[in-house]
């Protein structure tokens, strides 16, 4: 049988079906996974399934990803975290205020989710209740402008949440925001009781194990799936080098060829034609900033490994 993996708790994966839900196991030869990988399985992994003869299952094999959103695991060698795999659709959510939305955040989370493979990517503005319009106009205007689509919602009085609801009816969609925008509040919206759902899957299949970094796969009542992720402080992208990173800038990448180096860095480089665009006020210095930023932090990580 071919199934959908919801939930992944130690061995176990709760497997969804065509006719509901199964707990499995892992194939042995699955456990040992690919080495840089933290989990073999992860929600949204498409698994062929047989079921044993206590009424449970064994996951005999894991299907090609088509996307994944992943990490770089912090803590002892470099390891990748895949949160979630196959995923159509990627909404990084900020508030237009309360707390103050960081392009430094949404950007690594672009680059997460374009470097995943994941081809459908949009911003999502919360608690525009708060806001008159003007706070979050610099941010909105500065995305669109780069051709991200932008949907402004209100969780708490339910504005835009309509045509957000419509987005979400097909394939598989997930929200990553950091603490305190209000992704979960949008969740609840969207499909009130889904935080319930999801503590429920944990109490009946997590057994008292700590998954405060596990995802879940939902089935929206509208058709599609969302991933309920946990809260990601930490956002840095697995397999992007610091000579790759500017390929996932889309301003920047049709730039770096005309540096006067071919291998500029586009950090200090006399010649470095995206230097020039940003003091030309063509790129965004807070974009730019960004860039350096993670720059810095790939150029270290390389050098640890």
């Amino acid at each position: 049988m071919r199934g959908r993996a919801l939930r992944v708790s130690g061995w176990e994966v709760l497997v969804g079906l065509d006719g509901g839900e199964i707990l499995c196991q892992l194939r042995g030869v699955l456990k040992a996974g690919r080495r840089e990988d933290r989990s073999p399985v992860v929600a949204g992994d498409l698994v062929r399934v047989s079921r044993t003869e206590d009424g449970r299952g064994v996951i005999e094999s894991v299907l090609p990803r088509t996307s994944n959103l992943a990490r770089m695991a912090t803590g002892g060698r470099p390891t990748r975290q895949v949160i979630a795999s196959n995923l159509d659709r990627f909404f990084v959510v900020c508030a237009a205020i309360d707390p103050a939305p960081s392009t430094g955040f949404i950007d690594r989370a672009l680059v997460m989710a374009a470097s995943g493979g994941i081809e459908e990517i949009v911003i999502c503005v919360n608690k525009t209740d708060l806001d008159d319009g003007d706070s979050r106009r610099p941010l909105v205007d500065l995305y669109r402008d780069l051709d991200y689509p932008v949907v402004e919602v209100s969780a708490a009085t339910g504005a835009g949440m309509e045509s957000l609801a419509e987005s979400l009816r097909e394939g598989v969609s997930v929200l990553v925001g950091p603490s305190g925008v209000g992704k979960s509040a949008i969740l609840n919206r969207l499909e009130p009781g889904l935080r319930l759902k999801t503590q429920g899957l944990m109490r009946h299949h997590d057994r008292g194990r700590h998954t405060t970094t596990a995802a879940s796969l939902h089935r929206l009542r509208g058709g599609g799936y969302v991933v309920d992720t946990p809260g990601l402080k930490q956002l840095q992208p697995w397999g992007v080098g610091a000579s790759d990173l500017v390929e996932y800038y889309r301003e920047m990448k049709p730039l770096a060829g005309r540096c006067r180096f071919r291998d500029c860095t586009h950090i200090h480089e006399p010649g470095c034609a995206i230097r020039e665009a940003v003091e030309r006020g063509q790129i965004s210095g807070s974009r730019y900033d960004g860039f350096q930023r993670a720059h810095g932090d790939a150029v270290a990580r390389e050098a640890a490994e």
